[in-house]
């Protein structure tokens, strides 16, 4: 039996953990400050926050009806059956499991953004004219093999320590807002004033579309199920307040690198959250933004571990592939395995896969909020249900049409379909395997 250990904190560290990520410290100065400046970034997200509450209410409404690990696949599996179970948990899979190596990317990419003395190492080889440097790998590699030995421990030891570095996260942004308005003036005022464009649908619409890849992660507290100690209720509220949270540090970013880099001067930086926290506060606030980096990447790395492990564990119990323990040893080590691989093919490979885990995840909503209307049996229920089908399927539409920004690349869109009759291959042959196994222990 699983150890219910999670409490409100835990699961609120785990969604926002997952939320913020590497890109929360880059999009500003590469898309948003550039494309849609300050004000219509914020609209776009306050209504991306209200698209993602209507489908959140669905979680609500599905964790408490089957309360069991597996989240979205346990959700459509129940409502509609093995197979509409098994594909949403598919591409939901193929979402957590890309993402846990481009976390892991992403340390040493935080390493050489704040520190000069961290080298990528020798050259080792390319791949798509995408170089892989030795430091750079072995540095990947540490931080996932840290935490399968981490996960092996136990779940008690994965949640102090996701705790920890959404402490260092979010007190690290504190503290850097702080330093921001503390060091407020003219020129500052300046910068801002430059990044504030007029209001554009066009472009709020446009950040909007950012929306499933920047909240991706938000429903691993559906994953968690059987391990919470609070209602569900209490796990929904977290998973919103975590959306909510991110929200912000997403804007809190944008808006410090506004106050600290003239919009006239992004084009000439790398890194422009980077430049604007040195220009505002020196070597200091520049530490502070790399523990803020490590405590983001680290979280999600984690987040999407324990995610991907209970929907695997889920997916494959022991009559087909894998013991369906929530904890078994045996899962942690082959997500690990699976994951380590993708390092080797180089960071730039992985956004592949990355635009694909917006799909995945936007296609697990709609799936859990057409699970909720099946389920809903007052209008309020059936209406909000179908507001989350709304808000699902505009994500959807972001993604897959080639009339926004975030529309995923045509390579992205080949693999899906690959994955996808790969998918079909392992659907079959785990159904004759049970089957078989079935017809066996009734002769």
């Amino acid at each position: 039996m699983n150890r219910q250990v999670l409490g409100k904190k835990d699961l609120f560290s785990l969604a926002l953990g997952s939320v913020i990520g590497w890109g929360a410290f880059v999009l500003p100065g590469n898309a948003f400050l550039k494309n849609a400046g300050v004000i219509n970034t914020a609209i776009g997200f306050s209504i991306a926050v209200c698209f993602i509450y209507f489908i959140e209410k669905c979680y609500a409404v599905l964790i408490k009806a089957y309360p069991k690990s597996g989240g979205e696949f346990n959700f459509a599996s129940q409502c509609f059956g093995d197979r509409e179970g098994f594909f949403t948990g598919w591409l939901l899979l193929l979402a957590y499991i890309s993402i846990i190596p481009l976390n892991a990317t992403a340390v040493p990419l935080v390493l050489e953004s704040v520190f000069s003395w961290y080298s990528p190492g020798p050259e080792l080889y390319k791949f798509q004219d995408y170089s892989v440097y030795a430091y750079d790998l072995i540095v990947s590699l540490f931080s996932m093999l840290f935490f399968v030995f981490l996960h092996l421990k136990g779940i008690n030891s994965t949640k102090s320590v996701q705790n920890i570095l959404i402490f260092f996260l979010i007190s690290s942004i504190c503290m850097l807002t702080f330093l921001t308005f503390s060091k407020y003036n003219i020129q500052n005022e300046i910068n801002l004033e430059s990044h504030m464009k007029d209001i554009d649908v066009d472009l709020i619409v446009r950040i909007i579309a950012f929306a499933p890849w920047a909240f991706i992660g938000f429903d691993t507290v559906a994953q968690m199920t059987e391990e919470y100690k609070v209602s569900a209720r209490s796990a929904s509220l977290s998973a919103f307040f975590a959306v909510i949270g991110g929200a912000l540090v997403y804007n809190v970013l944008n808006i410090i690198t506004a106050v600290g880099i003239n919009r006239s001067e992004l084009n000439e930086v790398t890194w422009a959250t980077g430049e604007a926290v040195k220009n505002i506060g020196g070597n200091y606030a520049l530490y502070l933004v790399a523990i803020a980096m490590f405590g983001a990447v680290l979280s999600g790395l984690n987040g999407f571990f324990m995610s991907a492990t209970r929907l695997f564990s889920a997916m494959f119990p022991e009559k087909t592939i894998l013991n369906n323990s929530v904890s078994s040893k045996k899962t942690i080590i082959i997500v690990g395995l699976i994951a380590s691989i993708a390092p080797f093919f180089g960071r730039n490979i992985l956004f592949w896969f990355v635009d694909l885990s917006s799909v995945g995840a936007s296609f697990a909503y709609l799936m859990t909020c057409l699970s909720a209307f099946k389920l809903a049996s007052t209008k309020k229920s059936k209406l909000t249900a179908i507001l989350g089908v709304v808000s699902s399927t505009a994500f959807l539409f972001f993604l897959l049409t080639p009339y926004f920004e975030s529309n995923i690349p045509s390579i992205s869109m080949i693999i899906l379909v690959l994955w996808i009759l790969f998918g079909l291959i392992v659907f079959i042959y785990s159904k004759n395997s049970l089957e078989k196994e079935n017809k066996l222990e009734l002769s």
